[in-house]
């Protein structure tokens, strides 16, 4: 089966590249987030409306009710991830210097193997 792989730092975060409107930016993907999350500087710079709130539980088991975008289709090597929901989130916290989370709903209908020591998020086609 054909697949298409992202490279990151060997035994790191999976932090990668990926495109929105012709601009480069960089994003972690976290298989345990249910949501994807994007900054409030990017979500300003892409002129996404806010559209509506999301209720988000932290891993610390706290609730907080976050701002929701939707993201425009966003280019991951070869594949076009379509468009999700996305919660306006601070992430320079986490400092990674990343613009987005790409949560489980961004990978809609497809799956995902992530390398960890090879350093290579494998994108399986949609199904």
């Amino acid at each position: 089966m054909p697949r298409t792989w992202l490279s990151f730092t060997p035994n790191s975060i999976p932090v990668v590249s990926v495109h929105i409107a012709g601009c480069t930016y960089k994003a972690m993907v976290d298989s345990g987030a249910s949501f994807s999350q994007i900054s409030p500087d990017l979500t300003l710079l892409l002129g996404l409306p806010r559209k509506g709130r999301q209720p988000i539980i932290s891993v610390h088991g706290d609730i907080q009710n976050k701002s929701v975008v939707y993201l425009p289709v966003i280019g991951l090597a070869e594949h076009e991830l379509p468009p999700c929901k996305a919660t306006v989130t601070n992430l320079s916290a986490l400092r990674l210097g990343i613009d987005l989370i790409l949560g489980v709903n961004a990978f809609k209908n497809r799956r995902l193997h992530i390398d960890f020591k090879e350093g290579r998020v494998y994108v399986f086609p949609e199904r």
